[in-house]
């Protein structure tokens, strides 16, 4: 895309956005307030169509691209926009940067155009969201939460306003408040991965909230699953949030048994265990664990949900080293962190974070001088994932003060 724009190849820019998108192009033209027609005689090339800078900056805005993006379009270099922070997923990003997110003006802030929204939402606009979502997620994999918090947090505020000034059939209305509840548990991740619970917590709720309205009960379980998997975490300081898990738990399985495939029970399961494992109840953690590895070998289903698509044999693992160290069985979870990390099919993110478990069940177990070691290794890629910098604070509470880990861990969190 920098490319088409630095070469003022419109024409190609457009197709690229719209196969990024995955829209045809009435779909587009729908979008962007343009007919087919127009939309068919841009990307066919004829010159009289787009090259008005207000057209160019109108189908920025109504794809909600930020328009520093267009940089490489004006001064005819395809990399001209990696100097605007937050644009370059190499980049290290000031957090500070985010500051202006929760207060509303993170538009203003890096370059985006006014929020704008259709004056009716169509099947195009809710297919562009979920496109939207998609990037987010896989980005994460990439760069970490805190890299994406903020623009996740701009597309929430168009699908708010959408949903409270735009007109829309009943049907488009269903799909348009579940989409919105799917952006929700989107953010609140990203949210949960940059470290502010409070936030993670709030939109978690409104994303059960828009399950609820919508009547969706996929929507629900998701939401149920994360709302367990951020009790599960609280209870590092507050136990008690361990039954609020439970709670989580089942209440997503009652959403769940009328259409659930193993992989939905396999992910419940595991969240259970977790919770379990954290109020000391060996034997109801075994159990729950076991469910879960004889709900994954049932194998894949082709209406599983894509939100289960990380559950898996290797997922098992990781929460089986999970679990033994809540049980205060550190060696067992060190043979369990250590066999995943022999996996190659897992992520260069996820492998960070099962990473700093190890580090964690490491020191749990006495090796304190390799448990160090592997952290301070680990410092230096933390990037976005404030989460995983969390998991390593055990091994900076027994870093020395004066010690390379202790000074780049706290130049990190203070970051």
């Amino acid at each position: 895309m920098r490319e088409a724009l630095a070469s003022a190849d419109l024409a190609a820019f457009v197709a690229i956005v719209r196969a990024a998108m995955r829209l045809s192009q009435l779909e587009l033209a729908c979008l962007v307030g343009w007919s087919q027609s127009t939309v068919n005689r841009i990307e066919s090339g004829e010159r009289d169509t787009i090259y008005d800078i207000r057209q160019i900056l109108r189908f920025a805005d109504a794809v909600d691209m930020p328009r520093h993006a267009l940089m490489p379009l004006l001064v005819g270099n395809p990399v001209a926009d990696a100097a605007v922070a937050g644009t370059n997923p190499d980049m290290d990003m000031d957090r500070r940067h985010f500051n202006g997110v929760l207060a509303g003006s993170f538009a203003a802030s890096i370059g985006w155009g006014s929020v704008t929204i259709p004056a009716r939402v169509e099947a195009a606009h809710i297919k562009h969201l979920k496109a939207t979502i998609r990037r987010l997620y896989s980005d994460d994999q990439r760069i970490g939460g805190g890299m994406l918090l903020a623009p996740a947090l701009h597309q929430l505020a168009r699908v708010r306003r959408m949903l409270d000034e735009a007109d829309f059939t009943e049907s488009i209305g269903r799909r348009l408040l579940s989409t919105a509840g799917e952006l929700c548990v989107c953010a609140g991740w990203l949210a949960y991965d940059s470290g502010d619970q409070n936030l993670a917590r709030q939109l978690y709720a409104e994303a059960y909230m828009y399950a609820g309205h919508a009547g969706d009960e996929r929507l629900r379980v998701n939401v149920t699953s994360y709302l367990a998997m951020q009790a599960i975490r609280l209870a590092r300081t507050n136990p008690g949030r361990a039954r609020e898990a439970l709670h989580s738990v089942a209440v997503g399985r009652d959403a769940a048994r009328r259409w659930a495939t193993p992989r939905v029970y396999a992910l419940l399961a595991v969240r259970e265990a977790v919770a379990h494992a954290t109020l000391g109840d060996q034997i109801a953690c075994r159990k729950a664990i076991a469910t879960a590895w004889r709900e994954v070998e049932h194998g894949t289903h082709e209406d599983d949900p894509a939100w289960t698509g990380f559950v898996s044999q290797t997922t098992l693992t990781y929460f089986e080293g999970l679990t033994s160290l809540a049980l205060d069985k550190p060696v067992l979870a060190v043979d369990r962190f250590r066999s995943l990390l022999g996996e190659s099919a897992i992520g260069d993110r996820n492998r960070l974070y099962y990473r700093s478990c190890l580090a964690n069940a490491l020191l749990a177990s006495g090796s304190r001088t390799e448990s160090l070691n592997e952290g301070l290794n680990l410092l230096s890629h933390v990037n976005g994932s404030r989460r995983t910098l969390q998991e390593l604070a055990p091994l900076r509470a027994v870093a020395g003060e004066s010690s390379e880990f202790a000074d780049r861990y706290d130049r990190l969190l203070a970051a």
